[in-house]
Parts: C-alpha cells; sequence; structure tokens
C-alpha cells in the first residue's frame, strides 16, 4: 500500500482532484505543499512533472492543460511562491484554460506575525481567478471543506472555464503517513441542460428509476411554478413547498405534515430543490439528520447551492426543460411514499393570540389577494393555516432579516391592483415606521400589526431572557399611523378584534392598520402545546 499524507484534507484534496478527473500535476519544491506533493507522487494515477521556478510551472501547467484538453494542477508552496503564478493566472483566464492553482499555507493565525513565508493568501489572483477558496482545516468544517472543494474544482469548467484557486492552509507536523486508501467523499456534478447529451439524460432517468421515494421541494419563487400535473399523479412525485412557493400543486404545510419529531419515513431517496430560501427548521432537520441518497438543486446560474449538506448535483438550466424529461421518460416511483405526504393536517384553532389573529384574517382574505409576511413569527404563524385561492405570498425572505419589510410591502402593493394584506410583528414595523410616510399608498392596503412588546420570536427559540435581547418596549403605532393618513384601530382583547378584522377585509377609500396586542410568552406557549399534541 502507497504511504500517503494523513491529512484529512490533503486527503479529501486528492480524492476530489482524482473524482473530478484532475490527474495532472506540476508541482513545485517546497515544505508546506510536500504533503500534496508526496501524496499525488505516491498514487499511480496521477501524473507528475516538476518546476523549481512557479513562473515556469504555471506556464508549464497551461500549455499542458492546452495539449490535454483536460484540467491540470499547480501546486505551490507558501508565500511569495504564489505570486509568480500571477503572470500564468492571468493567461489561464484569458484562453480559458481549467488550470487549477493549489497552495500550501500556513494557519491563518500566523499571518502578519512576522512568520516565515506567510501572506494573505486567499484572492491573491483578484479578478482574474474564476474562484478562490480557503479550505478549512478543522475536524467540525468537514461538510464545509468538502462543498468548497467540489465548488471550485466544478468551476473549471463551468461555462466558459479557467483558472480557479484553492487555498489549504496546513498546520505542523506536516509529515504524518498512513496506508489507508484516499475516502469516498461526495462528489458534487454538474448537469448542464442545454449542453446535455444522451449520455447524461439516460444517467439522469437512471436515477430517477433507482429513486422509487421522490420529492420535488420549491423554496420561494415569484409565480406559479408550473409543474406537469403527471409527475404527481402518474410518476409518484411528491411536490411540497411553503406558502411562498406560490404554487397551487405543492402541499404547502410541511411542517404540519412533519409534526414534532421528522421521521425518517418521509425522507427521500432522490430530493429535487428548486427556488429560494426554506423557512421550516423541521424540514431542514429532516433531510439534514436523515439525506437522501441523491440531492439535485436547479438554477439557472449553476451555483452550488447546498442547504441541506447532502448535494450530488446541479442542475443548471430552466426546470422546466427536468419536469418534461421527468414526465415524459421517468418510469413510476413509490405511491406510498408520495401519499405520506398527502395526509391531513389539522387547522389550528387557538385562543385569543396571534397566531389566532393571523389564521382567522388569512381564512376571511378575498380570493386573488396579495399576502406580504414580515420575517420572524408573522411568516410562521401564516404557515399554520390554508391560503384562499390564487393568494400570491411575498416575503423577503433573501437574506430573512426584519428591516424593510414594510417598505418591500408597499412599494409592491402600489404597482398591484389587488387586495394587499400586510402581516408583521412589533419589531419589523418599528424599525421600517417611515414606510407609512411614502406618498401615494393605495386605499387597498390592510396591515395587521402584532404587537407583544418585542421579539416574540426569541420566546420560541433558547436565547437568554433579556430586554437588550428581545428588544423589549412599551410603543404603539397608534400616533404614527393617524398621522400619515392610516385609518387606525387598536385590538387588546377577543373581544376587540371581530370589528378589527370586519375593517380589514371590507374595501374603504383609505389604508387600514389593526395594531393587535398580545402576550408574546402566552403565545409561545399555545404554540408549543400545539406542535406537542400530534
Amino acid at each position: 500500500m502507497a504511504e500517503i499524507c494523513n491529512s484529512a484534507s490533503v486527503r479529501e484534496l486528492v480524492a476530489l482532484m482524482r473524482a473530478h478527473g484532475i490527474t495532472r500535476c506540476v508541482a513545485c519544491p517546497g515544505s508546506r505543499n510536500s504533503p500534496i506533493v508526496a501524496t499525488l507522487a505516491a498514487l499511480p494515477d496521477f501524473e507528475l512533472r516538476g518546476a523549481t521556478d512557479e513562473r515556469s510551472a504555471g506556464f508549464t501547467a497551461c500549455g499542458w492543460a492546452a495539449q490535454a484538453q483536460a484540467p491540470v494542477a499547480v501546486c505551490v508552496t507558501s508565500g511569495s511562491a504564489l505570486l509568480n503564478l500571477h503572470p500564468a493566472v492571468a493567461e489561464a483566464y484569458y484562453r480559458q484554460l481549467p488550470l487549477l492553482v493549489i497552495s500550501a499555507d500556513r494557519p491563518a493565525s500566523w499571518i502578519g506575525q512576522q512568520d516565515g513565508q506567510t501572506i494573505p493568501q486567499p484572492e491573491a489572483f483578484g479578478k482574474l481567478c474564476r474562484m478562490s477558496v480557503q479550505i478549512p482545516e478543522e475536524a467540525a468544517a468537514a461538510w464545509h471543506r468538502n462543498r468548497l472543494l467540489n465548488e471550485a474544482m466544478l468551476e473549471l469548467y463551468h461555462r466558459a472555464g479557467g483558472p480557479v484557486h484553492i487555498n489549504l492552509p496546513l498546520s505542523e507536523p506536516l509529515f504524518g503517513t498512513t496506508t489507508q486508501p484516499l475516502p469516498t467523499p461526495r462528489v458534487i456534478r454538474r448537469t448542464e441542460l442545454a449542453k446535455m447529451n444522451a449520455d447524461e439524460e439516460t444517467e439522469l432517468l437512471d436515477t430517477v428509476a433507482n429513486s422509487p421515494r421522490r420529492l420535488i421541494l420549491l423554496g420561494q419563487l415569484p409565480q406559479d411554478e408550473e409543474l406537469p400535473p403527471t409527475l404527481a399523479t402518474e410518476k409518484a412525485f411528491a411536490v411540497i413547498g411553503e406558502h411562498l412557493c406560490n404554487t397551487a400543486i405543492a402541499i404547502t404545510q410541511p411542517d404540519s405534515v412533519i409534526g414534532p419529531q421528522p421521521s425518517a419515513d418521509l425522507s427521500p431517496d432522490l430530493l429535487i430543490t428548486y427556488g429560494g430560501c426554506i423557512v421550516s427548521k423541521r424540514l431542514k432537520s429532516l433531510l439534514r439528520d436523515t439525506p437522501p441518497k441523491e440531492h439535485w438543486h436547479i438554477c439557472e446560474d449553476g451555483a452550488v447551492v447546498d442547504t441541506f449538506c447532502c448535494l450530488t448535483r446541479v442542475i443548471e438550466g430552466a426546470p422546466a426543460e427536468l419536469w418534461e424529461l421527468l414526465a415524459a421518460f421517468a418510469e413510476e416511483g413509490d405511491e406510498s411514499y408520495a401519499e405520506r405526504w398527502l395526509q391531513p393536517v389539522p387547522v389550528p384553532q387557538f385562543p385569543y393570540s396571534g397566531m389566532q389573529l393571523v389564521g382567522e384574517l388569512i381564512g376571511a382574505m378575498p380570493t386573488n389577494s396579495v399576502l406580504h409576511l414580515a420575517n420572524s413569527s408573522a411568516v410562521r404563524f401564516a404557515q399554520l393555516y390554508p391560503l384562499p385561492e390564487n393568494t400570491q405570498v411575498e416575503c423577503n425572505r433573501g437574506v430573512n432579516g426584519i428591516e424593510g419589510s414594510l417598505s418591500t410591502a408597499l412599494g409592491f402593493a402600489m404597482g398591484d391592483s389587488r387586495p394587499q394584506f400586510i402581516i408583521c410583528g412589533d419589531l419589523s414595523f418599528f424599525y421600517d415606521m417611515n414606510a407609512l410616510w411614502l406618498q401615494g399608498i393605495p386605499a387597498h392596503v390592510r396591515i395587521l400589526l402584532l404587537n407583544n412588546g418585542g421579539g416574540g420570536i426569541f420566546d420560541l427559540i433558547p436565547t437568554p431572557e433579556h430586554p437588550l435581547v428581545n428588544g423589549a418596549h412599551q410603543a404603539t403605532a397608534a400616533a404614527w399611523a393617524q398621522s400619515c393618513g392610516f385609518e387606525y384601530l387598536a385590538v387588546r382583547n377577543e373581544y376587540d378584534w371581530p370589528a378589527a378584522l370586519a375593517a380589514l377585509t371590507t374595501p374603504g377609500n383609505r389604508p387600514i392598520l389593526v395594531e393587535a396586542m398580545t402576550d408574546s410568552v402566552a403565545d409561545a406557549d399555545l404554540l408549543k402545546q400545539f406542535y406537542a399534541q400530534y
């Protein structure tokens, strides 16, 4: 057995080089990169050439890549050795040559501490490099390391292709060895639908055929994603999302199906994701703790998005192309698996609380409305209830921050004639209260402000009980809302609510804001009890 480096970082780097077909390398002398070079040299399927001058090494690798029509690595030690590759990297960038620069590095803690051969190496090539990644050394960062290595190697060929830089910090001792074979790491592939050949198409369909439990998960989408109905009815795909997916065919209350304890029975063999962020922590836990064998993520720019830590393939292109392929040629899957997601879910019945008000407002909204949700509690409370027909749901889930929720909703509402309902918490509201001052807010805007005296979400998650943590306050919106021309109603108990609900759902000649005072601790207790009962 070959003696190779026992560093987890080096072993995974080399294993993924092999998996991605990067078996040619120009090696430069040095101590910090010696574990990488020695490991490559010990394995018979890698071909190495040596070069003492890094400038020459870089151009040698460029020529080799051009001749072989394949990626070539160049491996250098730490410090100024890396900078000597800059001319070759520039050449590879403009010639679109798949040059993989591998630089060994000292631990980041020693940069700028007058230790030998230490300079800031990440991003050394600036805009002349298609991607630069810094690989974490820590054992706890194994998933992060694997994703970064895969992502960097995929970029060598992505679209036009070009040079990529992997910077690998290595701590001493550098020379521990093992005779254990290389690991079998997770390999992420990329399929570009526009360039897909018959072999790739067959590979995709074979994977589907060997994955009877199939789940399509839709994230946040701006409008209805048109999936062929036969994917669910004939091919036994479960199609799920949240209200933010804006897709009628999807099961949009996955939390209620999953229940308090995510079950492996709901985890698929094949997961296909499309769209933006997922709100549900239960859904994330299910797919991270009991991961599918295959996870494909569809995105038009081909980005590597590994939300559930189990990504195996990026599908680059318009999702309709994949849906049509699966609907036409995929074999039928496990119907019983899809039926597990179709089980009826309870509609909560809460006493006076933020959840009750949100649920009753959603239930009373007319069809063809737009529902705007602020982050934190509002978006989670809404997820408990079914939506009226043709409801479009909007939320700032790109970053998930509380700022700007009201301004975004009103910016949308000023250009849309449908009824506009906005549900937000007090911190979101007061953070963005200047939005009420906007000119031209239409009369069909209706705002439900849930004021529980602070960040109610902090009563649902483990955080220290302190006013500086939960933003405790005693503010109300009455004076500001009225001065900005809104009709204002206050709800302090269950008896005030029916009239306020009627006002929110009745057309009028000016916008309305209803401020409902609730108790955050009581709301949190009720929600915990609801989830614990089934």
